[in-house]
């Protein structure tokens, strides 16, 4: 991440009087990789940049701005396989006209993309799962809220899920049974400061079942997605491996990715 970045999160971070450990505590980004963002000792994720703008309560750009993050956004799945198309009429020297007709329909399959943020998954009949952390009562006291609109935007339902503690919102991902799965994390469940949280929610809105994935640190869900057999899903996010028995600055935050079966099971 350029320094421009940096600063501007810790110039943010200072101008509404908080700590780093309060930043850490606001945005579930653990301390540790609040310290190494500020330092530009890590070039940080989209998503952790998308969380921290949330608690700092400025737009993503403000903290994107000349910086080298806006310049390498990652192409969208629809722009990289234009791109790839292109690419490959170039090097094969296709007819100027063919060429030309091509790129024009990969333009517009890029243009009318039905893109969704990570929030969001389209079930396929045009309706949305959406998710988002609400209740904030405290820095220490979040849900996670789940909504299910029709194609024209009415609300089908929406609930609410969590426990005492902070649980934060991540993915929906849309189920083959009308229902979808969401992940996030909490503290209010599992076996450590956070875990990786995972529920099914049937297509009428009920909590079927939850799960979750961690030790005594601080573990992330981020990205939830079908395995390529089907018979899954692969989670991905980040997992806390300190020396000690508590948190420190010689703490480091791993990529982490696991299968868990349609049940929730973490596969061994």
């Amino acid at each position: 991440m350029a320094v421009t970045s940096a600063k501007k999160i810790r110039s943010l971070r200072v101008a509404k009087g908080w700590t780093q450990q309060e930043l850490s505590d606001r945005s579930g980004v653990s301390l540790r990789t609040v310290q190494r963002i500020e330092n530009a000792e890590v070039k940080p994720s989209l998503y952790s940049l998308r969380i921290l703008a949330r608690a700092l309560e400025v737009d993503l750009e403000m903290i994107l701005l000349e910086s080298e993050e806006k310049n390498h956004v990652p192409q969208s799945k629809p722009f990289q396989k234009m791109n790839a198309i292109i690419q490959t009429l170039i090097a094969s020297k296709f007819s100027v006209l063919g060429a030309i007709g091509v790129i024009c329909f990969a333009l517009s399959t890029y243009l009318f993309w039905p893109f969704t943020d990570s929030g969001i998954s389209d079930f396929g009949d045009g309706s949305v799962f959406e998710v988002a952390t609400v209740n904030c009562g405290s820095p220490t006291e979040c849900d996670i809220e789940v909504t299910k609109k029709a194609s024209d935007g009415k609300i089908i339902w929406q609930k609410t899920f969590g426990g005492t503690s902070y649980d934060r919102a991540g993915q929906a991902l849309a189920a083959t049974d009308g229902g979808c799965l969401v992940l996030g994390s909490t503290s209010s469940f599992g076996a450590g400061n956070y875990d990786a949280l995972l529920l099914k929610i049937d297509r009428q809105g009920n909590l079927v079942w939850q799960k979750t994935y961690g030790e005594f640190f601080n573990e992330y869900g981020k990205t939830l997605e079908f395995t390529s057999r089907g018979n899954g899903y692969l989670i991905s996010g980040t997992q806390q491996k300190c020396p000690g028995s508590n948190v420190s600055n010689d703490c480091q935050d791993l990529v982490w990715t696991f299968e868990v079966d349609v049940e929730g099971v973490e596969k061994i």
